[in-house]
């Protein structure tokens, strides 16, 4: 066993929020995000721990040996999917409420996540490809259409990736998303690149769909937690309404260049 270190209830709170926020950044549930914060709170000795999550922040406090309360609030402005950070901090949360990690071991952790990336830059763009391409093959397409989706998967990957670092809102993101993959699947079509430029867009469509955030979701409203659940439930409809929205921008510019929606 690893001797514990003594924090102050101050440090305790604010490792604690480190890792609540992390959570939500990484799309974790709002439940999970609470279990986490409250794990560490109890491993550094802090008392009466009190956390409440939503999907774009949240409330913690604990009492300190000196009796006095202390609490704080955070904002979470920015989130990705990143289930690996999630597992990681559950892990470390263990861990350190087991006594196996001391507290200056738990920060420098933290720490270290944060920095981490999931995936490295250059495995995301075939990643996009091979996800799209599939996909198109699972609603019916046929590998004509696959690898048009493929490649339209490439380009939307890669606009992706710039308008994250330009810090550009999701929904407009998504119309963007939308708007230029339906119009490069008819092009493609158009061309006899693609048999069936619906399936090849649906293939690329699907990686902007907000899967994951449907799902937690629904598991944070079965959890009890109806303001996050139904929070994120109105993100996915924002995210659904931008690709739609889109993608109609998409096809009815292409009709009006060439007079055609086939």
């Amino acid at each position: 066993m690893i001797a514990r270190d003594a924090p102050d209830a101050d440090s305790a709170l604010r490792v604690a929020a480190d890792a609540g926020r992390l959570v939500l950044e990484s799309g974790g549930e709002t439940y999970r995000a609470e279990e986490a914060m409250l794990a560490f709170l109890t491993a550094f000795g802090a008392w009466n721990g009190e956390s409440f999550a939503t999907p774009t922040g949240f409330m913690l406090s604990c009492d300190g040996e000196d009796g006095k309360s202390r609490a704080l609030v955070r904002r979470v402005r920015t989130r990705q999917m990143n289930l690996e950070r999630i597992s990681a901090i559950d892990s470390l949360a263990r861990r350190a409420t087991a006594g196996e990690l001391g507290f200056d071991a738990v920060e420098a952790e933290l720490c270290a996540l944060e920095t981490r990336s999931s995936y490295p830059a250059w495995l995301a763009i075939p990643g996009a490809a091979l996800g799209a391409g599939f996909f198109s093959l699972l609603f019916g397409g046929s590998w004509k259409d696959a690898l048009v989706a493929g490649a339209v998967g490439i380009a939307l990957g890669r606009m992706v990736q710039r308008i994250q670092r330009a810090r550009v809102s999701d929904f407009f993101a998504n119309i963007a998303g939308g708007a230029i993959t339906a119009f490069l699947c008819m092009a493609a079509a158009h061309w006899g690149l693609a048999d069936a430029a619906d399936k090849a867009i649906i293939g690329a469509i699907m990686l902007l769909v907000p899967g994951v955030t449907i799902t937690n979701g629904i598991r944070d409203i079965i959890a009890g937690d109806l303001v996050a659940g139904i929070a994120r439930m109105t993100d996915a409809f924002m995210s659904a309404a931008g690709i739609s929205i889109g993608s109609g921008v998409g096809l009815e510019t292409w009709m009006l260049l060439t007079g055609v929606l086939a």
